[in-house]
C-alpha cells in the first residue's frame, strides 16, 4: 500500500523548513503513517546503528544542527523517491555553514555548544552574525599563550561552565609508538585540570 500524501506532505513540510523541528519530533514519535512509512525504508548507509529509516531518525540528536540537516537530507531523498520534489532547507544549510565558517583554524567545536551561542545574537544580516559568533568563540575559547596545533581532528573541551582553558601542550617523545602531545585545560569554575593526549 503507498504511503499517504498527507504523511508525505508532513515529511516535505519539515524537510524544506517549514515545520519546526519540535513539531517533526511530536509527529516522528506519534504519527503511525510517518512510523509506518519510515520504517519500510532502510537506514541511511553511514547509519551505524538501527536497520529502517526510522531508527535513524530517532537515534539522532535533534537538538544537534548538523544532525538534522542530515535528516532533511535523507527524507529529501525518500520524497523524490516517491515522485515528490523538495527543495532542502535552504535556511538550515546557510546557517550550518555559518556555524562551520565562523571557527578559526584551530577549532572544531561543538555544533550544538556554537548554536546556543547563535541563539543569543542579536538580529543581524548573514555577515555581521558571522563576525558575532567569531568575537563570541575568541571570547570563550581562550588560551594562556597560544591555540592548540592539534596533531588529530581538535577536540577542546567544554565544560558545565562552557569551554575550558588552553594552558598549553607538550610533546611526548619515545614512549608511543607514534608521534605524541599532551593538552592541559583548566577549568576555572571547578578549579580543576583536564589533559587530552593525541598521537599521530
Amino acid at each position: 500500500m503507498p504511503p499517504s500524501t498527507e504523511a508525505l506532505q508532513r515529511l516535505s513540510d519539515f524537510a524544506s523548513g517549514k515545520t519546526p523541528v519540535p513539531e517533526f519530533e511530536q509527529q516522528l514519535y506519534n504519527d503511525p503513517e510517518i512510523e509506518t512509512l519510515l520504517s519500510a525504508e532502510s537506514a541511511p548507509r553511514f547509519c551505524q546503528t538501527g536497520t529502517t529509516l526510522f531508527h535513524y531518525l530517532i537515534g539522532i540528536d535533534l537538538s544537534d544542527p548538523g544532525h538534522v540537516l542530515s535528516a532533511k537530507d535523507v527524507l529529501v531523498s525518500l520524497l523524490q523517491k516517491h515522485g515528490m520534489t523538495t527543495t532542502l532547507d535552504g535556511a538550515a544549510t546557510a546557517e550550518y555553514a555559518l556555524l562551520l565558517d565562523a571557527q578559526p583554524r584551530w577549532l572544531d567545536a561543538d555544533v550544538k555548544f556554537l548554536a546556543s551561542l547563535l541563539a543569543a545574537a542579536p538580529c543581524l544580516p548573514s555577515k555581521q552574525r558571522k563576525a558575532w559568533l567569531r568575537q563570541r568563540i575568541l571570547e570563550l575559547f581562550k588560551y594562556a599563550k597560544q591555540p592548540p596545533r592539534w596533531l588529530q581532528s581538535p577536540a577542546w573541551p567544554i565544560g558545565d561552565a562552557g569551554p575550558l582553558v588552553f594552558l598549553g601542550q607538550f610533546p611526548v617523545a619515545d614512549y608511543f609508538h607514534d608521534e605524541a602531545a599532551v593538552y592541559v585545560f583548566h577549568d576555572p569554575a571547578k578549579n580543576a585540570f583536564t589533559t587530552l593526549v593525541q598521537h599521530c
